[in-house]
């Protein structure tokens, strides 16, 4: 586990956290692709998927829609829950 932890890819994530500052958006590929794509291609690590090679630019893709829709709530409900923590 220690040896997998110290290869390029996984000290890319580490390095990368937290991927947003909206506890609500936590996820590299759903909330952030562009951060999942950063960390791929910084780490230049491949797919090891044998079946279906798809690169890092197709998958974050077909994210970006919902990534964006849902960013766009979920920063409303972070203003919010920050302006009533702090009353």
């Amino acid at each position: 586990m220690l040896e997998a932890l110290k290869q390029p890819l996984f000290i890319q994530y580490k390095n990368s956290q937290p991927f947003n500052e909206n506890h609500l958006r936590p996820c590299p590929l759903l909330d952030n692709p562009h951060k999942l794509r950063e960390m791929v291609n910084l780490s230049n690590a491949q797919s090891t998927h044998s079946v279906d090679e798809e690169s890092v630019d197709e998958l974050t893709e077909k994210c970006w829609e919902i990534s964006n829709l849902w960013g766009k709530t979920a920063d409303e409900m972070w203003k919010e829950s920050n302006r009533a923590a702090y009353k």
